[in-house]
């Protein structure tokens, strides 16, 4: 049941990314800019932004946060979790508070490290590293974790105290 379980999430997390990418282009758009505008505003070259538009790349944590704050969108948006843009000041993200809401969600569902660790495919000491702040996960791994609780990567990421829970199509 595991396997199938990581399966779905995986295939759930590759159209994720997908509309990721559709969205960072969107909102270039939208925003009349360039490939070479937006990199220049994430101050990174013009083909790794290019890779990141086409989901070929992981995308810092904090570039995508950038990116929020300068299209004035939530980070649950710009990656594809919500459908709806909410405002907010221009926020950073608490690396403290990610280790205390993965924490957080981890016992709201009744789960240990590696029965979780188990259910999404990760080595249980690398999900430990996350909720222990020793490394902070990548923003796909942070995906693929709150797409898996169903939970807002805003709330994770301690940019608002609103905790959100979407309808998804992800198993638990």
């Amino acid at each position: 049941m595991f396997k199938y379980q990581q399966f779905i999430l995986t295939i759930n997390l590759v159209i994720k990314l997908v509309e990721v990418g559709n969205r960072m282009a969107m909102l270039r758009h939208d925003n009349d800019l360039k490939q070479k505008d937006v990199a220049k505003i994430l101050n990174v070259k013009e083909n790794t932004y290019s890779k990141w538009e086409k989901c070929s790349n992981d995308i810092p944590l904090e570039k995508i946060n950038i990116l929020a704050n300068y299209y004035d969108v939530n980070l649950d948006y710009l990656l594809g979790i919500s459908n709806k843009i909410e405002h907010s000041e221009r926020l950073k993200i608490d690396y403290k508070k990610i280790c205390e809401r993965l924490l957080e969600l981890r016992k709201e569902n009744h789960l240990t490290q590696a029965k979780l660790s188990d259910k999404i495919g990760f080595f249980q000491t690398t999900y430990s590293s996350f909720e222990t702040g020793v490394r902070c996960p990548t923003t796909y791994k942070l995906l693929y974790i709150v797409n898996f609780y169903n939970a807002s990567l805003d709330y994770v990421v301690g940019r608002t105290n609103k905790k959100k829970i979407y309808k998804s199509t992800y198993l638990n």
